[in-house]
């Protein structure tokens, strides 16, 4: 028999259970809960919520326990999991759903405590890029002329031949050699959005912070000059994509596949 482990998810008192499984199933559309509040997340893991008088916001994640080798040393770990699991990382399913319990944890603005007792705080920030999925598509000069008032210094790259309205990008110089890059493209149909009756058609208009070092991508514990930069990054992303969702609708989704409500963007 396969020995089970657990892991615990902390999250914000006043965190709706509803909320947590809207959100997970924006990644794994076959979650489902049970009567007695247990979230089913497949492959025989289980998020079960804390019931005691102080468990508000509590969750563990029953699920197999599967560990592959130790992570190398001196090697950058954005999660954490080479600290948290120095004889082993996890793998298979077990990696699978307690990589969604970090995401779960930095949307949410909380915490992943392992099984062996460390604590896994992701920076809120971490995750800057947001792509919006639209049914309409914008021609090269219209997307630039939309987000001049925005992004003055924004520049819309060479279009190649063929692309009137997708296969172009607009850059946004940021400052100290960062950039944010605009990318218009067919959609690439997030698991969230994979029943919309117009999605074979959609078009992503992805919005990516590109900083001047990419190591700094995988720097789990950002110093407060990098969580600075990150959070203003986010913000200016958040705001090109509420401005497109206003103006071409649809929805926006974050890199690890989840909705974002756009009035969170203002």
């Amino acid at each position: 028999m396969t020995a089970r482990t657990s892991h615990r998810l902390q999250l914000p008192r006043d965190t709706a259970p509803e909320d947590v499984l809207t959100m997970i199933t924006n990644v794994r559309p076959a979650a489902s809960r049970r009567e007695d509040g247990t979230l089913d997340l497949g492959d025989g893991a289980l998020l079960v919520p804390d019931t005691s008088p102080r468990g508000a916001g509590r969750w563990t994640l029953e699920v197999d326990r599967d560990r592959e080798d130790p992570a190398p040393e001196g090697g950058d770990d954005l999660r954490g999991y080479g600290r948290a699991f120095p004889e082993g990382l996890p793998f298979g399913a077990e990696r699978e759903a307690l990589d969604l319990l970090w995401s779960l944890a930095r949307r949410l603005h909380g915490a992943v405590v392992t099984d062996g007792g460390v604590r896994l705080e992701p920076h809120p920030f971490h995750v800057r890029d947001l792509t919006v999925v639209s049914p309409h598509a914008l021609a090269p000069e219209s997307l630039a002329q939309l987000i001049a008032p925005l992004e003055p210094e924004a520049e819309l790259d060479e279009v190649p031949d063929g692309a009137s309205v997708t296969g172009y990008s607009v850059t946004i110089p940021v400052g100290e050699g960062e950039e944010i890059a605009l990318r218009v493209g067919r959609s690439s149909v997030p698991t969230a959005l994979a029943r919309l009756g117009w999605i074979d058609g959609a078009v992503d208009y992805a919005i990516v912070h590109l900083p001047a070092d990419p190591d700094e991508e995988e720097t789990e514990l950002p110093d407060a000059a990098t969580g600075e930069r990150w959070m203003a990054a986010y913000r200016r992303i958040g705001l090109l994509a509420g401005l497109l969702v206003e103006s071409v609708g649809g929805y926006v989704v974050d890199l690890e596949g989840f909705l974002v409500d756009p009035a969170d963007l203002a």
